[in-house]
Protein backbone atom coordinates (compact mmCIF):
# COMPACT_ATOMS: atom_id res chain seq x y z
CA UNK A 1 0.00 0.00 0.00
CA UNK A 2 0.86 3.57 -0.32
CA UNK A 3 2.65 5.16 2.67
CA UNK A 4 0.26 8.15 2.72
CA UNK A 5 -2.73 5.80 2.79
CA UNK A 6 -1.26 3.90 5.77
CA UNK A 7 -0.53 7.18 7.60
CA UNK A 8 -4.07 8.40 6.89
CA UNK A 9 -5.49 5.13 8.25
CA UNK A 10 -3.50 5.49 11.52
CA UNK A 11 -4.46 9.15 11.81
CA UNK A 12 -8.13 8.24 11.34
CA UNK A 13 -7.85 5.48 13.96
CA UNK A 14 -6.23 7.90 16.41
CA UNK A 15 -8.96 10.48 15.71
CA UNK A 16 -11.70 7.90 16.38
CA UNK A 17 -10.10 6.81 19.68
CA UNK A 18 -9.57 10.43 20.79
CA UNK A 19 -13.16 11.34 19.90
CA UNK A 20 -14.47 8.37 21.86
CA UNK A 21 -12.37 9.39 24.90
CA UNK A 22 -13.64 12.97 24.72
CA UNK A 23 -17.23 11.71 24.38
CA UNK A 24 -16.84 9.48 27.45
CA UNK A 25 -15.27 12.27 29.50
CA UNK A 26 -18.05 14.69 28.48
CA UNK A 27 -20.73 12.11 29.31
CA UNK A 28 -19.18 11.56 32.76
CA UNK A 29 -19.12 15.32 33.45
CA UNK A 30 -22.73 15.62 32.29
CA UNK A 31 -23.73 12.78 34.63
CA UNK A 32 -21.95 14.52 37.55
CA UNK A 33 -23.72 17.81 36.80
CA UNK A 34 -27.08 16.04 36.69
CA UNK A 35 -26.36 14.46 40.08
CA UNK A 36 -25.46 17.85 41.55
CA UNK A 37 -28.55 19.48 40.05
CA UNK A 38 -30.74 16.68 41.45
CA UNK A 39 -29.18 17.26 44.87
CA UNK A 40 -29.77 21.00 44.64
CA UNK A 41 -33.40 20.43 43.70
CA UNK A 42 -34.07 18.12 46.65
CA UNK A 43 -31.24 17.81 49.20
CA UNK A 44 -33.45 15.91 51.68
CA UNK A 45 -33.55 12.89 49.36
CA UNK A 46 -29.79 12.29 49.47
CA UNK A 47 -27.60 10.88 52.24
CA UNK A 48 -24.31 12.50 51.25
CA UNK A 49 -23.46 15.99 50.09
CA UNK A 50 -21.57 16.19 46.77
CA UNK A 51 -18.25 18.01 46.88
CA UNK A 52 -19.49 21.07 45.01
CA UNK A 53 -20.01 24.60 46.37
CA UNK A 54 -23.53 24.80 44.91
CA UNK A 55 -24.50 21.54 46.61
CA UNK A 56 -23.06 22.73 49.93
CA UNK A 57 -25.00 25.97 49.52
CA UNK A 58 -28.21 23.97 49.02
CA UNK A 59 -27.33 21.83 52.04
CA UNK A 60 -26.87 24.99 54.12
CA UNK A 61 -30.33 26.12 53.02
CA UNK A 62 -31.78 22.79 54.12
CA UNK A 63 -30.03 23.07 57.50
CA UNK A 64 -31.37 26.58 57.88
CA UNK A 65 -34.93 25.39 57.20
CA UNK A 66 -34.41 22.71 59.85
CA UNK A 67 -33.25 25.48 62.26
CA UNK A 68 -29.73 24.05 62.61
CA UNK A 69 -28.14 27.48 62.39
CA UNK A 70 -24.64 26.57 63.59
CA UNK A 71 -24.29 23.81 61.02
CA UNK A 72 -25.71 26.10 58.31
CA UNK A 73 -23.18 28.80 59.21
CA UNK A 74 -20.39 26.22 58.97
CA UNK A 75 -21.53 25.10 55.54
CA UNK A 76 -21.82 28.68 54.28
CA UNK A 77 -18.34 29.46 55.59
CA UNK A 78 -17.06 26.41 53.73
CA UNK A 79 -18.83 27.63 50.57
CA UNK A 80 -17.06 30.97 50.90
CA UNK A 81 -13.71 29.19 50.62
CA UNK A 82 -14.63 27.25 47.48
CA UNK A 83 -17.31 29.15 45.58
CA UNK A 84 -17.07 31.09 42.37
CA UNK A 85 -17.80 34.80 42.10
CA UNK A 86 -21.53 34.33 41.42
CA UNK A 87 -22.17 32.38 44.62
CA UNK A 88 -20.06 34.43 47.05
CA UNK A 89 -22.49 37.36 47.54
CA UNK A 90 -25.35 34.95 48.20
CA UNK A 91 -23.30 33.00 50.75
CA UNK A 92 -22.37 36.22 52.57
CA UNK A 93 -26.02 37.36 52.43
CA UNK A 94 -27.38 34.09 53.84
CA UNK A 95 -24.75 33.97 56.57
CA UNK A 96 -25.60 37.54 57.56
CA UNK A 97 -29.32 36.72 57.58
CA UNK A 98 -28.75 33.82 59.96
CA UNK A 99 -26.74 36.02 62.33
CA UNK A 100 -29.26 38.88 62.16
CA UNK A 101 -32.23 36.57 62.82
CA UNK A 102 -30.39 35.07 65.77
CA UNK A 103 -29.61 38.56 67.12
CA UNK A 104 -33.18 39.78 66.70
CA UNK A 105 -34.47 36.76 68.60
CA UNK A 106 -32.37 37.80 71.63
CA UNK A 107 -33.31 40.51 74.08
CA UNK A 108 -31.46 43.82 73.99
CA UNK A 109 -29.92 43.11 77.39
CA UNK A 110 -28.31 39.90 76.12
CA UNK A 111 -24.59 40.38 75.53
CA UNK A 112 -24.57 38.15 72.44
CA UNK A 113 -26.84 40.44 70.42
CA UNK A 114 -24.28 43.13 69.55
CA UNK A 115 -21.56 40.74 68.27
CA UNK A 116 -24.10 38.87 66.14
CA UNK A 117 -25.37 42.12 64.61
CA UNK A 118 -21.79 43.23 63.97
CA UNK A 119 -21.08 39.94 62.18
CA UNK A 120 -24.23 40.41 60.12
CA UNK A 121 -23.23 43.96 59.18
CA UNK A 122 -19.80 42.76 58.13
CA UNK A 123 -21.26 40.02 55.92
CA UNK A 124 -23.83 42.38 54.38
CA UNK A 125 -21.01 44.78 53.51
CA UNK A 126 -18.98 41.94 52.00
CA UNK A 127 -21.97 40.92 49.88
CA UNK A 128 -22.51 44.51 48.77
CA UNK A 129 -18.83 44.89 47.91
CA UNK A 130 -19.12 41.95 45.53
CA UNK A 131 -22.58 42.81 44.19
CA UNK A 132 -23.53 46.47 44.80
CA UNK A 133 -27.03 46.14 43.35
CA UNK A 134 -28.15 43.57 45.95
CA UNK A 135 -31.06 45.53 47.39
CA UNK A 136 -32.07 42.91 49.95
CA UNK A 137 -28.61 43.14 51.49
CA UNK A 138 -28.87 46.95 51.56
CA UNK A 139 -32.21 46.82 53.33
CA UNK A 140 -31.05 44.24 55.86
CA UNK A 141 -27.88 46.25 56.50
CA UNK A 142 -30.11 49.23 57.33
CA UNK A 143 -32.10 47.04 59.73
CA UNK A 144 -28.87 45.90 61.40
CA UNK A 145 -27.67 49.51 61.61
CA UNK A 146 -30.91 50.48 63.34
CA UNK A 147 -30.47 47.69 65.88
CA UNK A 148 -26.83 48.58 66.62
CA UNK A 149 -26.06 52.06 65.25
CA UNK A 150 -22.56 53.12 64.40
CA UNK A 151 -23.07 56.88 64.61
CA UNK A 152 -22.22 57.98 68.17
CA UNK A 153 -24.49 61.05 67.93
CA UNK A 154 -27.55 58.81 67.46
CA UNK A 155 -26.54 56.33 70.15
CA UNK A 156 -27.69 57.33 73.63
CA UNK A 157 -25.37 54.76 75.24
CA UNK A 158 -22.29 56.44 73.80
CA UNK A 159 -20.61 58.84 76.20
CA UNK A 160 -18.29 61.49 74.90
CA UNK A 161 -15.13 62.24 76.77
CA UNK A 162 -15.53 65.78 77.94
CA UNK A 163 -12.23 67.45 78.71
CA UNK A 164 -12.35 69.34 81.92
CA UNK A 165 -11.24 72.94 81.73
CA UNK A 166 -9.07 72.37 84.80
CA UNK A 167 -7.07 69.71 82.99
CA UNK A 168 -6.81 71.50 79.69
CA UNK A 169 -3.64 73.29 78.74
CA UNK A 170 -3.81 76.81 77.57
CA UNK A 171 -1.09 78.08 75.37
CA UNK A 172 -0.10 81.68 75.05
CA UNK A 173 0.19 83.16 71.66
CA UNK A 174 3.57 82.69 70.15
CA UNK A 175 4.79 82.78 66.61
CA UNK A 176 5.87 79.60 64.88
CA UNK A 177 7.56 79.92 61.53
CA UNK A 178 6.39 77.25 59.22
CA UNK A 179 8.57 76.04 56.37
Amino acid sequence: MNKTLIAARWALTFLIVASAAVALWTAFNLWQQKQINAYIAEPEAFDTVPDDPRAKFAYAGMLQRQEKTDAALGQLTEVLGQADEALLPLAYFNRANINLREALSLTSSDGRQIPLVELAKQDYRSALALKPDMWNARYNLEVALRVVPEDPENDEDFEKNVISSQRSIESKAFKVDLP
